[in-house]
């Protein structure tokens, strides 16, 4: 039993240590920074051994994105916190989104990057589904307040809240790429734009299209 117990934390340990070079590639190069042969020589192992700890890219992608997502959804949680109603529990949501993007940008390329890939993704591993049951999580936080909105009278009750909570989610990364290029973005468009006002208009487009008659 001893030694069954010291061999299972030498590999939850270098487990970690893998995830942990994996994160380190990810803020330096991206998405396609993280190779596996570069994560293999940052921990100091063979590929093969690599891959018994992460069959494919896709295990370790999404290893690292739950890392991300498990700090993500307590930024979330906490934004929560002190919104009376659902319309303004979706106010301090994409705000809190957008902030945790700009105080945590290299997440957000890695998860864009990756999403864009264009390639078929293998998702037959653990590690993957578990990547997918906390984008469900997020997914639920949104729900619920689009849901506790719409039992509060201040959000419309002719919307579907899932297919609403994915809309919302998926068009704030538009404004969320602005925000993490923002050099770049401003290099390309031929007149002054007031950039900070983006999140602000958003927001104040998506809660216009939510709220019920005569909510604010």
């Amino acid at each position: 039993m001893a030694v069954a117990a010291r061999r299972e934390r030498e590999r939850t340990a270098r487990r970690e240590a893998i995830l942990d070079a994996a994160e380190d590639l990810v803020a330096s190069g991206g998405y396609h920074g993280l190779r596996m042969d570069a994560v293999a020589e940052a921990v100091e192992l063979s590929k093969g051994t690599l891959y018994l700890y992460f069959e494919n890219k896709d295990a370790l992608c999404a290893a690292v994105a739950t890392r991300f997502i498990d700090t993500f959804i307590p930024f979330l949680e906490n934004a929560l916190e002190g919104a009376v109603s659902g319309l303004d529990a979706i106010r301090a949501l994409l705000h809190a989104q957008y902030q945790f993007t700009q105080e945590n940008p290299q997440h957000f390329r890695f998860a864009l990057g990756w999403l864009s890939a264009g390639q078929t993704i293998d998702d037959s591993s653990e590690d993957f589904q578990t990547y997918r049951s906390r984008v469900g999580l997020v997914l639920s936080i949104l729900v619920s307040a689009l849901q506790r909105g719409q039992g509060d009278g201040s959000v419309r009750k002719d919307i579907d809240p899932l297919n609403q909570a994915i809309q919302s989610w998926t068009s704030f990364l538009g404004v969320v790429l602005v925000g993490v290029n923002r050099e770049s973005i401003e290099q390309r468009i031929p007149a002054p734009v007031d950039l900070e006002q983006l999140v602000p208009l958003h927001v104040d487009s998506v809660l216009r299209a939510l709220a019920s008659e005569g909510a604010s």
